[in-house]
């Protein structure tokens, strides 16, 4: 049975209010947008401090409850916390809002779908890219969680969302980044304009950017994702620069990231890794990637 746990954000300091067992769902207030988010998770029986913890980004279909149902009996088997926040279309519009991260502030239909660069930026904290943190850091005062950090798992255009997250909030608590499937890329690319590259992309440091190929990365390629019908791709000139298929768009993202570490001397941390008999499918990749999910102790 599905339980619903609906309750507003508690103020710092005051009482916990632990999450029922199971699967379910509460409202979570973004103090920094007033926002409210909707978070679908799923506890396990025997939850303790030592739980991981994995936070998962939902595909174009903005479905954060079909995500999580997908998760719930590898999510028992293994013993892992849930969390699956909602990312709607009227709160953060079109690929801008949600995809990119809703860093530029997005005025045209053009800017919203991400086909054009909108002039303006947003605050940081109204970015997308905050919310996983903040959904997080209210987890641990719900449930006096022992994890300093958690896994970010996105697929589709929510591994579009966690592949650009580790670029731009190269300090946050996501101590593990997973990119499944992702549909096409933001290289760490000086030539190449937004949102295929990064020129002229205000705040986007050198420093910054070996800090994303540093990253605890991995991307994970479903081996049948070969197919465009599955999903929805992306076909203008910038994702097509980058290959035919989302297995092709993958690897060479990896493979120039790699390269680009080796010319600056940088460390390079990424991993990849391809799952077989899979297309783009979360269910199909939801196995392979909650094995990767590890935990995040305090230090």
């Amino acid at each position: 049975m599905f339980i619903t746990a609906v309750a507003a954000l508690a103020a710092a300091g005051s009482a916990r209010a632990e999450l029922a067992a199971g699967a379910g769902d509460y409202e979570f207030r973004n103090a920094d947008t007033g926002l409210p988010v909707q978070v679908y998770y799923f506890k396990p029986d025997g939850y303790n401090a030592d739980t991981p913890v994995v936070v998962l980004l939902h595909g174009i279909k903005r479905n954060a409850r079909e995500y999580r149902d997908g998760w719930v009996d590898i999510a028992r088997q293994r013993k892992l916390m849930v969390l699956a926040p909602l990312f709607t279309r009227e709160a953060y519009r079109g690929a801008n809002g949600y995809n990119l991260g809703n860093v530029f502030h997005a005025v045209s239909h053009a800017e919203a779908t991400g086909k054009a660069r909108p002039a303006g930026l947003n605050p940081p904290r109204q970015w997308s890219f905050a919310v996983p943190d903040a959904v997080f850091a209210d987890f641990v005062r719900r449930e006096g969680s022992g994890q300093a950090g958690y896994t970010l798992y996105g697929h589709g255009a929510g591994a579009q969302f966690s592949h650009r997250y580790a670029l731009f909030r190269p300090h946050s608590k996501a101590c593990r980044i997973i990119a499944a499937n992702s549909g096409w890329y933001t290289y760490p690319d000086r030539e190449v304009e937004w949102p295929y590259g990064i020129r002229d992309v205000p705040g986007v440091t050198d420093a910054q950017v070996s800090a994303f190929l540093g990253a605890p990365l991995l991307l994970m390629l479903g081996e049948d994702d070969i197919r465009r019908h599955g999903g929805v791709m992306r076909d203008t000139a910038g994702a097509q620069a980058q290959g035919p298929d989302r297995r092709t768009r993958g690897e060479r993202f990896y493979a120039q990231a790699r390269q680009l570490a080796q010319q600056r001397g940088a460390p390079f941390a990424w991993q990849l890794q391809h799952v077989p008999d899979a297309g783009h499918s979360n269910d199909q990749m939801a196995a392979a990637a909650a094995a990767r999910v590890t935990g995040c102790p305090a230090r």
